[in-house]
């Protein structure tokens, strides 16, 4: 049987892996489209413009 200290490390290195992966994901962020389907590219909306 395994020792419950090598179990806590496989754990550990399995959620590091994931907390990386996950950063990574979060760094790639998708384009946002309007509701027309309109790609928005980043920018602020025009105060002055309607809803």
């Amino acid at each position: 049987m395994t020792e419950p200290r090598e179990q806590l490390n496989r754990i550990e290195a399995k959620l590091d892996v994931l907390l990386e992966a996950l950063a990574e994901d979060e760094m790639q962020e998708e384009p946002a489209f309007d509701l027309d389907g309109n790609a928005i590219l980043g920018r602020e909306r025009d105060q002055s413009a309607e809803l």
